[in-house]
């Protein structure tokens, strides 16, 4: 019997294969694991014609250096303590966690880390790790990053006979003085166009149980705005440490949009604030007595009282009972949704990102409907601009919310 094509699975249907195929790929990756090290145990590599178990796995199994790496790691961690055969097969354990956990692990605390690093995510791994044997921190600072040559005269330079595979072109000793050109012979070839150079990734590195080290390039414009901000927080930090700096300006802006998204209470009113409030309460009682208007703003207080009853995390539950928690793009959708009626209260509002609000929609108004009302195909949000529009073909929504 041939397998289905993953198309014509149901979504369900499709998540429980796939639930399968992760376990049957951790299976085999153990079985690599062990074949590896037994492999390495009898040199078999240098029978076969390579000088190094490393040049055996990029060269004769085509793993890339990062592949090749991570599975040399794991197989001499795993020589060391068997015991972690089991939880790299089961999904607690992976090829990168294990190889952070053999820096500390020995036979007095391999079960106790074993179980505070069971289905933990490589950083939650790594401070794990630097909580048991911290490293050194980097200094703090800001440097400038040196401008970066033209991919061509890097090409210039000369590569180890044994990675280059040929043996390389002799070049002049810095030593040795230059010769301008020939005036006679004619005019030079253009050179060569500059090629950009990726943009680096910022890096959060864990140093210790309680402290963290950032690493991030700035463009010149954030460059001056943070040596403006230290020269503003002179008297409150007057060494101008970076990180206190930092944080008091990660402070502010949690202050600033956590108010906007209804994760920060409002300061208290001073006195003269709560007489004006007051006044103006005395004066919106005479129409209390009128029914409101239709209203599609959510008030501030409710914004609050959502958010701290979803602690802060998408609230959609999955049919195996994951909770999704997500923290990023976080949004408040309507049980009821708001083109149908749905009042903007506490009960009717939840929290969720945005990806479980568009599901939300789709299973309500249907996706070919709901792909009229987006702006583009970048996951933007997607408002409905007209409430009386029949709700089209319905979509399947597999799981629940959290109560």
């Amino acid at each position: 019997m041939s397998a289905l094509a993953p198309a014509s699975l149901e979504s369900n249907v499709l998540a429980l294969r796939l639930r399968e195929l992760a376990g049957e790929e951790r299976k085999v990756q153990v079985d690599f694991l062990l074949h590896l090290d037994e492999f390495d145990r009898r040199r078999a590599f240098v029978e076969v014609g390579h000088a190094s178990l490393w040049a055996y796995c990029l060269e004769a199994l085509h793993l890339r250096e990062g592949a090749a790496g991570r599975r040399i790691q794991a197989m001499r961690v795993l020589r060391r303590f068997p015991i972690l055969e089991a939880p790299l097969r089961d999904g607690r354990l992976c090829l990168s966690t294990v190889a952070l956990l053999g820096q500390v692990l020995t036979e007095e605390n391999v079960d106790d880390l074993l179980a505070r690093a069971a289905f933990r995510t490589r950083a939650e791994v790594e401070h794990l790790v630097v909580s048991v044997q911290a490293r050194t921190a980097p200094r703090a600072g800001v440097r400038k990053l040196a401008e970066r040559a033209p991919a061509a005269a890097s090409a210039a330079l000369p590569l180890p006979a044994s990675d280059a595979g040929a043996e390389a072109a002799p070049v002049a000793s810095p030593a040795e003085p230059t010769v301008g050109p020939d005036p006679t012979a004619g005019s030079l070839p253009a050179p060569p166009p500059t090629v950009a150079q990726p943009k680096r990734r910022a890096e959060t590195l864990a140093v210790s149980e309680t402290h963290w080290s950032l690493r991030v390039t700035l463009d010149r414009a954030c460059k001056e705005d943070l040596e403006t901000l230290r020269s503003l927080l002179s008297h409150k930090v007057p060494d101008g440490d970076l990180a206190a700096v930092l944080h008091e300006a990660i402070r502010c802006a949690i202050q600033k949009h956590g108010k906007r998204k209804g994760a920060v209470a409002p300061e208290r009113k001073t006195k003269g604030a709560k007489q004006a409030g007051t006044t103006k309460a005395a004066a919106t009682k005479k129409t209390a007595g009128k029914p409101p208007a239709a209203r599609t703003t959510i008030p501030a207080i409710v914004r609050r009282a959502v958010w701290t009853r979803d602690g802060g995390r998408c609230a959609w539950v999955g049919p195996d009972g994951c909770r999704c928690n997500s923290r990023w793009k976080l949004e408040l959708d309507h049980i009821q949704p708001a083109a149908l009626g749905g009042p903007p209260t506490v009960e009717n509002l939840r929290l969720a990102c945005r990806a479980h609000n568009l599901l939300h929609a789709e299973s309500t108004f249907g996706r070919e409907h709901m792909d009229r009302f987006r702006r583009d195909a970048s996951n933007r949000p997607t408002p409905l601009s007209r409430a009386d529009v029949a709700p089209l073909r319905p979509v399947m929504q597999l799981g629940m919310w959290a109560q």
